[in-house]
């Protein structure tokens, strides 16, 4: 059992790979071109404005719907290297699966875009960890709650808003444990992605005193799904 709990703070504390810059938040990388409308803890809908001739950088987008408001012709990069064409009309509406891309604009005129990006679908969840545990001593359930919602925005900040931690309280009988925290992440690699960027040890460095009491006493699991 020990060796199980001892991942939490392990992970909290220590990172393996260099944070992929290609995966980030079009909105925080390139905020002349994509502009937050709204955003809520099941999506976020993002207004998208190129003139002619403009490129973005290579961003990441979770899978979502896109309303073309305009004519709208493109190109997209892909992170593989490949590129394709865009060349859709105004009205417009499709589904897109999660994309890294960097757009540009190859028309004489400028196009805009609303995408609406869906957060915590199940569909985009491969990974998760399994946290099993009693609220320890001077360790509050708001407090921790508040404190997730920390961690969250600093995972979504860094361009995953698809991952981050989730807080239940367990409702049935059981002696041994009274809550329950699911992290969800796409796949390992973008875990791993996430565990090491800056704003996550900085908001994970705050929470040390608490995960210590936690780990102390939980049971700790990491899955990923079965395909």
């Amino acid at each position: 059992m020990k060796y199980i709990k001892t991942y939490l703070i392990a992970s909290i504390l220590f990172t393996i790979p260099f944070l992929n810059l290609h995966a980030q938040d079009a909105a925080k990388i390139d905020p002349e071109h994509y502009k937050v409308e709204f955003e809520n803890e099941q999506l976020r809908i993002l207004r998208i404005n190129y003139g002619p001739g403009e490129e973005s950088v290579m961003h990441a987008h979770p899978e979502g719907v896109v309303v073309f408001l305009s004519d709208s012709k493109g190109e997209m990069k892909m992170e593989d290297g490949k590129t394709f064409t865009m060349d859709e009309k105004a009205g417009k509406v499709m589904w897109t699966p999660p994309t890294k891309h960097d757009p540009s604009n190859v028309s004489d005129k400028e196009f805009e875009i609303i995408q609406i990006e869906l957060k915590n679908n199940g569909k985009s969840s491969g990974k998760k960890s399994l946290h099993l545990f009693e609220l320890p001593e001077g360790v509050g359930e708001k407090q921790l709650n508040d404190y997730l919602k920390e961690m969250n925005k600093a995972i979504s900040d860094e361009g995953y808003p698809e991952a981050g931690y989730h807080l239940y309280k367990i409702t049935d009988e059981n002696k041994e444990y009274k809550y329950f925290m699911e992290g969800i992440w796409p796949d390992s690699a973008t875990y791993d992605k996430i565990h090491n960027s800056e704003k996550w040890k900085a908001a994970a460095e705050k929470g040390k005193a608490m995960f210590e009491k936690i780990q102390a006493q939980e049971l700790y699991l990491k899955a990923e799904k079965v395909k």
